[in-house]
């Protein structure tokens, strides 16, 4: 769970307050953060996956500076990323070299929905007090949460509803607060504030797993690592990315630092280079290849007759696209009639075939993956998967 503070003091904290510490101008500095000039894209860790044994093609997967580099960083760490992992949950770490208006980031929950969701936003200039006014049990929040740094007012027409109990439009809802500490119990990414485009593809976001984290800095902790680089932007891919496709980083018109003027990109990660405000061009990458691998493994000998054929892909499929025109079996030495075989979706990505009786023995089966199969994008393979096998006797 993220604090409400990593969308208040995201705002609040400014080079300013960081000078007293360590004069942040210095390139030296304890905290090395760079409020001159617009906000930089400094480093953003990504997965990939890669050859891990050139021997037998066999492949895994790696987190690295996929743009920027830093000097604790090996030439395996950092590089441009042309097989970015497809499959859920890998996470992007974009660190910026200064701190952005977290007021626009993330907005915070609820205790009933206010528009057309239980989120709302935190008006610039609030700060925890303004929280925890909105905090307040039901019955007094008319006299604590009211004023322009109110939060989680309802806007709609007929009323909004907490439990039992109406609420009328522009009354507050009150602010999620179970524990009652004072501060919002939950935050999530506001749609849109920063998007990943893939091709012509606008790839959905987890927009609570989704986040903004104002501290860190180049300093490589003990505990954490790269990974703990920061101010970042966390982003998490609701299915993944689409292979096969080149993609990019854009932030909302809104999302700027402090002093209004929206992030960029160095170009080729020099951070020396500088970059011009809202241009983030200089970072993409390529997504890998859908890729299937099967069990039994290409041309195996000896494999039960009676056991199904799992083909594995490595992202999630789309279902309407797994079909007997798509997935097909054949008998090819000796060449006989075709198998009567069904097909079956396994944790989205892993399709069993399961035949409707022992397959004939000592013969040689293909099975076909061709094109039509595709990612949940709908992507599609460069090539057809071909698996051949030899049945037991």
């Amino acid at each position: 769970m993220k604090s409400v503070l990593n969308v208040i003091c995201a705002f609040a904290a400014t080079c300013a307050t960081f000078v007293a510490l360590a004069g942040c101008t210095d390139y030296e500095s304890e905290t090395d953060l760079n409020p001159e000039g617009p906000p930089m894209i400094r480093q953003v860790r990504m997965w990939e996956t890669y050859v891990s044994n050139p021997a037998t093609g066999s492949t895994s997967e790696r987190k690295v500076f996929g743009f920027g580099n830093h000097p604790q960083a090996t030439e395996a760490d950092a590089h441009p990323v042309t097989s970015a992992t497809a499959s859920t949950g890998k996470a992007l770490r974009v660190i910026m070299d200064e701190l952005l208006v977290g007021n626009n980031i993330e907005e915070i929950g609820c205790r009933g929905p206010v528009d057309n969701d239980a989120f709302s936003r935190v008006p610039l200039g609030a700060n925890p007090d303004d929280i925890a006014k909105c905090s307040a049990a039901q019955d007094v929040l008319p006299r604590t949460c009211q004023g322009e740094f109110s939060i989680c007012m309802c806007e709609l027409d007929g009323g909004c509803t907490v439990g039992v109990e109406t609420i009328a439009k522009g009354a507050p809802v009150g602010v999620l607060d179970i524990n009652q500490d004072g501060a919002a119990d939950e935050t999530r990414m506001i749609d849109g504030a920063v998007s990943l485009r893939c091709g012509s593809v606008a790839v959905p976001l987890d927009l609570d797993a989704s986040y903004w984290n104002p501290s860190g800095n180049q300093q490589v902790p003990a505990m954490g690592g790269f990974d703990a680089l920061g101010p970042a932007v966390v982003l998490v891919p609701t299915r993944g990315l689409p292979t096969n496709l080149e993609c990019q980083l854009a932030f909302a018109a809104e999302v700027v630092d402090k002093q209004g003027i929206a992030p960029c990109t160095p170009t080729g990660g020099d951070f020396d280079a500088g970059c011009t405000a809202g241009d983030t061009s200089g970072f993409k990458f390529k997504v890998e290849p859908l890729l299937f691998q099967s069990d039994p493994l290409p041309m195996s000998m000896g494999v039960n007759r009676m056991s199904p054929v799992v083909i594995l892909a490595n992202t999630l499929l789309d279902m309407t696209s797994i079909t007997a025109a798509n997935i097909t079996v054949e008998a090819i030495n000796p060449a006989g009639p075709a198998p009567a075989y069904t097909l079956a979706l396994m944790m989205s990505k892993n399709v069993t075939i399961t035949f409707g009786a022992p397959l004939a023995p000592m013969t040689q089966y293909r099975v076909t993956v061709t094109a039509g199969v595709k990612d949940a994008f709908g992507q599609s393979a460069p090539a057809p998967y071909v698996l051949t096998f030899t049945t037991a006797n």
